[in-house]
């Protein structure tokens, strides 16, 4: 074996000899990295020796060369050895390696390339600064040395290679040095050195020579050839000549005894062994293919993830590649595009029960808010009646001290000191009728703003305009209208209003650039919602601990800016000396920026700042999880709306900077600027930390939007490189977090939201915020509304004239609580179901007949008569699907869907191919008539429109489970309201029993004895024998008696003579409850009538005055009212 270096031919080392016991598995690589070790050591002992050659002086040991180059010193003293005027000052301090050092390095290079020496053979200055590639350095040395030598400017480099020698120790470090370094090719620098001087080699001069003589050369060859193949042919040819008829018999015997025997022998070995042969046969083939089957499914089990990958690749590019057929047809779909994607629209048992399943849960969500919704009204109607209840017991006790005519002299003179006090204005906080209605009016007109953020974002717009004061609007009013965005239903509404508002905003603007020039009134809404709780939080908890590490720091100082560093090293320099400093105070950045100390403390403030700034960057990109869906989803959808704005691919880093600006300068960046503005700190900040911070801010902002600073400074660049880099990885946090699910699906709200909250949602808010909100939509409600028949316009036409604004309605105090309704609320029309249905029914009917058959247009095709080729593939289509259904076994619960029912007819026999066109036909016919699809286009909506299907298919299938969630918990809600009305309705039934059996009460068993043989009493005698007497008594009066007391008005046919006559009986046998019988001169002129006091206090409500008896007494409701509770609800 071998193990040590000799010296060989050449130059050259060589393995020697050693003993085999030495020998083990990587003895021949550790060997061979110790040749190369040497072999290097000798290039440089090359390079050492002639640079001394061209120096007169020595430099140091070969393997502390490296070292002894790092400093430069030596390179400047060669550059100057063959190019002096490159070299200025050498720096000569060899105490420590410094910066300055570079500058001798700068030297040789400059010498190198003054002297024209090619750049490819040039180092870079880490290379030998940095010990970055020390080999690099000595081939430079080597490929200058030939070069100079070339030139006649400085001698020849010797070659050393096998005439040095090097102990153990520096050839295994050595070895350890360059083992991850690529190796120049020091052998083959001269060829090298000439191609790059355009000089040719012995070589080149060779092949040089071939190619220009290559015809000749050939030529010659050829010539050669042809004589000694010529030569050759014509000797064996004339052998054969002499020869032929022996060597063909020859020939022919032998293969025909050799074929012959051959062939008897097979004949006879398969004649005897026939069967045998047969079974080898059928044993080697199946073998063969079990061989060929475990082979393939051992690759298939090796590979099962690759294979995985593989099939869903495939399946994932065909689809793709029939999604992009049917987008590049979409708006002129044909049936044989339909044709041949057909089967994206085969639905499973699964998606015609989700479907089935969900129509049901949609119908019963219906029809429950419509109990819910009479319930609501009955419950609504309940507590009207309670409150006029109440109303009417306060009012009784007065009743005590008032007869008839009183109370009419009473009555007028409220209604005059009400109307001189209020002068016309209606408060909201009155329980009157007209309060009333116009509160529920307004409560009305809010829901609606609330809730159809179209009229909101077009008002402010046009305010914004016109130069209105839309901040004031916003801080005074919207806010309230929204609740701040502080629980979800409001923040789900809010977010829909700033959705409403970019989407009015981005349409204005005709340029991408001039998006931040307008000032959009959208951010102002941006603001106010980042204010909200969640968001501060997540700023917070973002910041907190960064700001702190900041503030902590009292050492720390970022500011940059050479100027300010400047004249504070002006003010510690005169600080320290307490003399006045020799520099100029006043200078310009470019001077400032010049100064050495300057750029010193500028570098160490910029690495310091991009360091700071790093950690700060990994937390935003850290926390997008955790940011507040909010102004994600703002993001969002304004990125959304500036591609459909301005789409085009050149526009996509633009959006993305204007999407970042948002997230990072409108959000975040304040947060970090003033950290005690918005909860993240509470501690007091210095003006030295607010600059840090300021700084920091700066720094993102700049990796935000990506531009570089200006300036040559070695601070200028490291600042620009940390952009460089932080940028892309921003652009790319920005895109993460402005994607996020629907409003909808996030807030997890649909149509049926509000209808299934036992509560009303609520404002609170001050009259003359109401009033504004009015005058504001009535001076702008030309832009918001043209249709007369728009809910704002039939809202404002009732609430009228914008009212004056009561003095009491301003101060603090003054606030009302508005409880929100939906007057418009609308349930799913049954004709809309039924639509939908039918055109679902149609379009099945549809894609079955596309399945088998295509044509110019759909009209056409389902007008043609089927064939029987077509009937025979619908026949084999259905008894596949129809045995595939028939196979199946539902889970437990399940229930069995029959996916081919469309197919079907009545009796339940399925339906030929010609009669599925036609009822296909019919179907559309029945869609026309609605006008949803139309014969002039022959029905190329209906085509387009399952074109779309096929496409949303998967995205239908997860919005159905969503939506049907959502329907489920709706459904909980609803069931809850519902049990929650009942509660109500029966509470209320209750208390009004109790108040009325209450008002009565007091009268039963205390009322004044009739007056002696007055006509009470007679009448109250006879129904007290008779044993008819009512619970709570009966009064007798005449007519005349109750038109003195103003109760009665008039009697249609009977003149005021005739009253006297006429006896009218008031009994009441239940509380509340009152029939009054009519006669004249004891016969009766009416059937017995029935009145209930609940109703005579609605008229009083509805200021209904008269009312008319037996459809011709003419009575006044207040005074009847009057009557009854003095006869009725007084105790004596």
């Amino acid at each position: 074996m071998v193990s040590l270096f000799t010296k060989g031919f050449d130059g050259r080392v060589k393995l020697k000899k050693h003993d085999e016991q030495q020998r083990n598995a990587t003895w021949m690589d550790q060997e061979r990295t110790k040749l190369q070790a040497y072999e290097y050591l000798c290039h440089i002992g090359e390079a050492k020796e002639w640079m001394e050659a061209c120096l007169k002086s020595e430099i140091g040991a070969i393997d502390r060369l490296d070292e002894e180059l790092r400093n430069g010193i030596v390179l400047a003293n060669l550059a100057k050895f063959f190019h002096a005027p490159s070299v200025k000052k050498i720096f000569e301090d060899t105490s420590k390696l410094q910066f300055r050092h570079s500058d001798n390095i700068n030297y040789f290079f400059q010498a190198c390339k003054a002297v024209e020496l090619p750049e490819i053979f040039l180092f870079e200055l880490t290379d030998l600064y940095e010990k970055k590639n020390i080999p690099k350095v000595i081939y430079c040395i080597h490929a200058l040395s030939h070069f100079l030598a070339k030139k006649g400017l400085a001698p020849r480099i010797k070659d050393l290679l096998g005439k040095l020698d090097f102990s153990e120790d520096v050839l295994n470090a050595t070895a350890d040095g360059i083992k991850d370094v690529n190796m120049p090719a020091f052998g083959n620098i001269q060829n090298a050195l000439a191609a790059e001087l355009n000089e040719e080699t012995e070589e080149e001069k060779r092949f040089k020579y071939f190619k220009e003589n290559e015809q000749k050369i050939i030529k010659v060859q050829a010539q050669v050839k042809m004589h000694l193949t010529r030569r050759a042919y014509k000797d064996a040819i004339e052998h054969y000549k002499n020869n032929v008829d022996k060597i063909i018999k020859i020939q022919a015997l032998i293969k025909a005894r050799k074929q012959h025997k051959e062939y008897l022998e097979r004949k006879n070995l398969f004649k005897s062994n026939e069967e045998l042969f047969t079974k080898i046969q059928a044993l080697y083939r199946g073998k063969k293919q079990r061989e060929a089957f475990v082979n393939r499914q051992k690759v298939w089990n090796d590979n099962i993830n690759a294979i995985i990958k593989l099939q869903a690749w495939w399946k994932g590019r065909q689809a793709a590649i029939k999604y992009k057929a049917l987008r590049m047809a979409a708006g002129h779909t044909d049936t044989k595009t339909l044709q041949q994607y057909i089967n994206l629209l085969d639905d499973s048992v699964n998606d015609f029960e989700e479907e089935d399943n969900l129509d049901k849960l949609r119908k019963e969500v219906v029809k429950k808010i419509r109990e819910n919704l009479q319930a609501e009204t009955l419950v609504t109607g309940l507590d009207s009646k309670i409150a006029l209840l109440v109303k009417n017991r306060i009012s009784i006790e007065e009743v005590v001290h008032f007869n008839s005519k009183q109370m009419r002299s009473h009555l007028a003179q409220e209604l005059a000191a009400a109307l001189e006090k209020n002068g016309g204005i209606i408060t909201l906080k009155g329980s009157d009728k007209e309060a009333t209605k116009k509160r529920k009016s307004y409560e009305e007109l809010f829901y609606l703003l609330q809730t159809q953020p179209r009229y909101l974002s077009s008002l402010m717009f046009n305010m914004n305009k016109l130069g209105g004061n839309v901040s004031k609007f916003l801080e005074g009013v919207v806010l309230t209208l929204y609740g701040y965005a502080q629980n979800p239903r409001e923040e789900y509404l809010f977010l829909s209003l700033i959705e409403s508002c970019i989407a009015i905003e981005i349409q204005e603007i005709t340029k991408l650039e001039d998006f931040w020039r307008d000032n959009p009134l959208f951010i102002k809404l941006v603001l106010q919602f980042t204010r909200g709780a969640k968001e501060r939080a997540y700023l917070r908890d973002l910041l907190q601990p960064l700001i702190k590490a900041v503030l902590g720091d009292n050492e720390l100082e970022l500011e940059t800016e050479p100027v300010a560093i400047y004249k504070q090293l002006i003010r510690n320099e005169e600080l320290k000396t307490g003399e006045k400093s020799a520099k100029p105070y006043d200078v310009t950045p470019q001077d400032a920026s010049q100064d050495e100390d300057v750029k010193k403390i500028q570098t160490e403030r910029t690495k310091r700042l991009t360091a700071i700034t790093q950690n700060f960057f990994k937390a935003i990109v850290g926390s997008i999880k955790s940011m507040p869906f909010g102004i994600r989803y703002i993001a969002m959808n304004m990125k959304d709306r500036m591609r459909k704005r301005f789409h085009g691919q050149e526009n996509e880093s633009e959006i993305n900077r204007f999407v970042g600006n948002l997230i990072y300068y409108r959000y975040i960046n304040p947060a970090i600027v003033a950290p005690e503005a918005f909860d993240v700190i509470d501690t007091v900040i210095s003006p030295i930390q607010r600059k840090n911070l300021a700084e920091i801010a700066k720094t993102l902002h700049q990796v935000q939007v990506n531009r570089p600073v200006s300036g040559t400074t070695e601070s200028s660049q490291i600042m620009n490189e940390f952009i460089a880099s932080t940028a892309p990885k921003f652009s790319v946090f920005v895109k993460e977090a402005a994607n996020v699910p629907s409003l909808q699906e996030y807030f997890e709200m649909n149509e049926f939201a509000d209808m299934s909250r036992q509560e009303k949602p609520s404002i609170y808010i001050t009259p003359q915020e109401v009033l504004q909100v009015h005058a504001n939509l009535s001076e702008n409600l030309s832009i918001l509304s043209t249709d007369a028949q728009d809910p704002l316009n039939i809202i404002l036409s009732e609430l009228g004239p914008v009212p004056p604004v009561d003095s009491g309605a301003k101060g603090p105090g003054s606030e009302v609580t508005l409880h929100l309704s939906n007057r418009f609320a609308k349930t799913e029309d049954p004709k809309d179901v039924e639509r939908r249905h039918l055109e679902t029914e149609a379009k099945r009917l549809i894609s079955c007949v596309i399945r088998f058959t295509a044509g110019k247009s759909l009209l056409k095709l389902l007008e043609e008569q089927s064939t029987e080729a077509q009937q025979a593939k619908y026949v084999e289509y259905v008894r596949i699907i129809n045995t595939k259904q028939e196979s199946y076994i539902p889970a437990e619960g399940e229930v069995k869907v029959d996916v081919l029912a469309y197919l079907k007819n009545q009796d339940g026999s399925f339906m030929t191919f010609g009669q599925v066109k036609q009822a296909a036909l019919e179907k559309m016919a029945h869609l026309e008539s609605l006008g949803l699809v139309s014969q002039k286009d022959e029905y190329q909506t209906m085509l387009d429109s399952i074109a779309e299907d096929m496409l949303t298919k998967q995205r239908r299938r997860a919005q159905r489970k969503r939506e049907f969630q959502v329907l489920k918990n709706t459904m909980k809600n609803l069931q809850d309201k519902a049990q929650y009305l009942d509660e109500q309705k029966q509470s209320y039934n209750n208390y009004i029993e109790a108040c009325m059996g209450q008002l009565q009460n007091k009268h039963k068993g205390k009322s004044k004895k009739p007056m002696l043989f007055s006509k009470q009493y007679y009448h109250v005698r006879d129904l007290q024998k008779s044993g008819q007497m009512p619970k709570f008594g009966s009064f007798k009066y005449t007519a005349q008696e109750l038109h003195k007391k103003g109760v009665l008005i008039s009697i249609d046919d009977y003149s005021p003579k005739q009253y006297g006559g006429i006896t009218l009986t008031i009994s009441s046998n239940e509380a509340g409850v009152f029939s009054i019988d009519a006669s004249f001169l004891g016969v009766a002129v009416a059937d017995k009538m029935e009145l209930r006091l609940e109703e005579l206090l609605q008229y009083q409500y509805d200021k209904v005055d008269v009312i008319t008896l037996f459809d011709l007494a003419k009575v006044n409701v207040n005074l009847l009212v009057f009557l009854i509770n003095k006869k009725y609800c007084i105790s004596s």
